[in-house]
């Protein structure tokens, strides 16, 4: 096989499961939201600047825009230290008089037997929280490393000077496919990235509404939470649920009623958005979503679509394959 095109398929398939296969996910993810913020920086800067100076000041704002980030982390984990005992001890008595109300019985009475609960809890599962410990540090690592492979591609200038040989063939169709996937991705973490917005802005607005306490803890919670699969939800919904509680129990079910509805919503809404924008059918689009979260987890459910949509263009541009029997008509016998 000697076709440009067909070996930067192959290649560029190989790239994609290999990311599968070796847990790279964070990685390429990281990889390509750090591009699209740095072209996205360049765009801007480009419309006045030259370009030498309109990457440099795109790499600048991107590293500033980070380092912004992480220091919103760190300020969010420091918040949650102080605020989270505050709602535990306010929502504490109530959930015990709730459940003796409806009959369960729960495996403390106070806050001090629950501390103890979560002792010997984490003293049961050491080797769990070890084992994910490392993981997330892994993961981190990976991070990391695809943002400064962003930031290092973003600033090399890459050479279109192909000449007439098999390996210059292959390296502009694989560099057309490396486009095609980004112009997908790009699409699809900016849809994502609505979809984080609106479910957050909803969120907001509902706790406004109802006036529960601690709504500069509970919008950054849901925001940050949020990009986490299950457990993510799971955690912002319990603190959201926990804080209505210590005002009245029926605030505490319509806090329940109102997130149940929403994050059922949520795959829908992923869906429709993130098909808009790049036409593909909704059914599609949320089958990828919950491959994607089967074999990548979060960063399955954002590149599942971008991969599915790069995979739609790349089949367009083949010729049809020929109807039945099509090949052989016209041809004699031998």
């Amino acid at each position: 096989m000697r076709d440009p095109k067909l070996i930067s398929h192959a290649l560029f398939a190989s790239v994609l499961l290999g990311s599968v296969a070796l847990h790279l996910g964070p990685l390429l993810l990281a990889g390509l939201f750090s591009f699209m913020v740095l072209h996205f920086g360049f765009t801007l800067y480009n419309m006045k600047l030259r370009k030498f100076y309109a990457k440099s000041l795109a790499v600048v704002s991107f590293v500033l825009v980070t380092a912004g980030a992480f220091w919103m982390l760190g300020h969010f984990v420091r918040q949650t230290v102080a605020t989270f005992p505050k709602i535990a001890i306010s929502a504490m008595p109530k959930a015990i008089e709730t459940a003796e109300q409806f009959g369960i019985q729960l495996p403390f009475d106070n806050v001090n037997e629950l501390r103890g609960v979560a002792v010997e809890t984490v003293k049961e599962n050491a080797m769990a929280i070890t084992r994910t410990s490392k993981l997330l540090t892994k993961q981190f690592f990976h991070i990391l490393v695809g943002m400064f492979l962003a930031i290092l591609y973003f600033l090399t200038e890459h050479s279109r000077d192909y000449k007439p040989n098999l390996f210059d063939s292959i390296r502009k169709e694989f560099n057309n496919r490396l486009d095609s996937f980004l112009s997908s991705a790009e699409r699809v973490i900016g849809a994502q990235l609505t979809i984080s917005a609106i479910n957050t802005m909803l969120t907001a607005i509902f706790l406004l509404k109802t006036e529960i306490p601690y709504i500069a803890f509970l919008v950054p919670a849901t925001l940050i939470l949020g990009t986490l699969p299950i457990i993510g939800n799971i955690l912002s919904n319990t603190l959201i649920v926990a804080t209505a509680l210590t005002v009245s129990l029926k605030l505490a079910f319509i806090a329940l009623a109102f997130l149940i509805i929403i994050h059922k919503l949520e795959y829908f809404l992923n869906s429709r958005i993130v098909g808009s924008a790049i036409d593909t059918p909704m059914w599609q689009t949320l089958l990828g979503i919950l491959i994607g979260e089967a074999v990548m987890g979060v960063p399955g459910i954002i590149l599942a679509p971008a991969v599915w949509h790069y995979v739609r263009k790349e089949m367009r541009s083949f010729p049809p394959l020929p109807a039945p029997g099509v090949a052989d008509a016209g041809v004699p016998p031998q």
